[in-house]
């Protein structure tokens, strides 16, 4: 499966929207409502499905789709 498919599939389980509607400018808290438990959640699911350790300075700068999906593809 393609990565960014695979991320907005995983971003799709923690918001009501589906991976058609989630684009790169969506905010994950104010547009997809997402709570502070709910970011470090997805954070540590995306570190489980794709293998990799994020930076959780770097990972909580993130506000956006499109920031996370390039943050992303630079760890993978």
């Amino acid at each position: 499966m393609e990565q960014k498919t695979e991320f907005l599939e995983i971003v799709a389980k923690y918001c009501d929207k589906s991976v058609e509607e989630i684009t790169p400018e969506l905010k994950f808290r104010d547009d997809l409502g997402f709570s502070s438990l709910t970011f470090m959640t997805f954070l540590g699911d995306l570190e489980d499905t794709f293998d990799i350790e994020l930076e959780e300075e770097e990972a909580l700068k993130i506000t956006t789709i499109g920031e996370a999906l390039s943050y992303l593809e630079t760890l993978v």
